[in-house]
């Protein structure tokens, strides 16, 4: 979803995305200037200062660039994105769903003989398909012709700022979406939805009622917490789904608090402290390699997945990229664009299983 060098090598179709955002760059530095060719005769000296520019040049896109990804890495949740990340699918901008088959079942008939002839059957399986969309992302903002000054160091500075605080509404539109997802967003008759609300998202009811798992992992004492993990609903939904162990499980600081607490042990009917913390103690016996804290979860919640492409995985048809809009009159604004394509992409096995759970207090 963002381009930097590590990531176009790991994923080389980003190159290219990054070639389609250079070309749209390239192509408003053209007609930024046959624009001004054309009007030049007319223009003030006040409209010709303002409009002494070769270009947006390539320092320009570097510091752009280079603001995109710092701000990235500093919007809440914005970790989980980046772990997933390592498994994005790359497709085309023309994408605008991700389809997939499910395998049915087959006959189980198999025999066993001597010769190797029938009986048994020949039958092929049924195919079922899912998908999820793909949706486009924007946000805008712009510097009035006069501030820019040609876009000279006061001018940068004042783009730079102004995507600076942009940049942080649109990562939190993108956040909101890889957890939750749009009820905006239907292509197909599939919706776009995320990690906590996806239809194949394992769902546990941490809460008390019929079907709830009756604890409290903010407050749970460290007993209840490993057998939750181990014998309990945790332990029992990893298994149900045959997973040996998520790769990360994500937790909200109420429950991480909780965990960081200082661990006890009982001897002789006398309760010490075991020189380390709940979660040091109990980490083995979690089916979970990694677990870490988010601000993006609260209260009784969290979220665990293997960090596998058959699971989930990020649907990039576009890496966020800053674009110039462009400018029809001497007067006109230097408007910028900020765009990209990401959908979120949850699966399920053809016997229903998933290795994507998400843990709250669910009605």
């Amino acid at each position: 979803m963002y381009l930097t060098q590590s990531a176009i090598a790991a994923h080389p179709r980003l190159m290219g995305h990054y070639q389609e955002l250079q070309a749209n760059r390239n192509i408003w530095n053209r007609q930024n200037d046959a624009m001004l060719a054309a009007n030049r005769a007319s223009m003030t000296p006040e409209m010709l200062a303002a409009n002494a520019l070769a270009g947006l040049g390539r320092d320009f896109w570097q510091e752009v660039d280079r603001q995109v990804i710092t701000f990235r890495d500093q919007e809440t949740g914005m970790e989980i994105v980046n772990d997933l990340l390592g498994v994005q699918t790359v497709l085309p901008i023309g994408k605008t769903v991700k389809l997939y088959n499910v395998s049915g079942d087959i006959a189980d008939d198999v025999s066993i003989s001597m010769d190797g002839q029938p009986p048994y059957s020949f039958d092929h399986t049924e195919y079922d398909s899912d998908g999820d969309p793909i949706p486009v992302f924007t946000a805008g903002y712009g510097v009035n012709w006069r501030h820019a000054a040609g876009l000279s160091t006061v001018g940068i500075d004042l783009v730079l700022d102004s995507q600076a605080v942009k940049l942080r509404k649109y990562n939190k539109f993108l956040v909101s979406y890889v957890l939750s997802g749009s009820e905006k967003i239907v292509v197909d008759g599939k919706p776009g939805q995320g990690i906590k609300n996806h239809r194949n998202t394992i769902k546990l009811n941490l809460g008390s009622g019929a079907g709830g798992a009756n604890i409290d992992l903010t407050s749970a004492s460290q007993a209840d917490i490993a057998a939750f993990f181990t014998s309990g609903a945790f332990g029992q939904a990893a298994r149900d789904n045959f997973v040996e162990a998520y790769d990360v499980m994500w937790v909200s600081p109420q429950i991480w608090a909780n965990l960081m607490k200082p661990a006890t042990v009982t001897i002789g009917g006398n309760t010490l402290l075991s020189g380390g913390t709940v979660l040091s103690v109990i980490q083995g016996f979690v089916p979970a390699r990694s677990i870490r804290q988010t601000f993006a979860l609260s209260g009784n919640e969290f979220i665990a997945y293997q960090r596998r492409q058959d699971v989930i995985s990020p649907l990039v048809g576009m890496a966020t990229g800053v674009v110039p809009l462009q400018r029809p009159m001497p007067q006109s604004n230097y408007n910028f664009q900020i765009m990209g394509a990401m959908g979120l992409q949850v699966k399920r096995d053809g016997e229903g299983k998933s290795g994507v759970i998400y843990g709250a207090n669910l009605a």
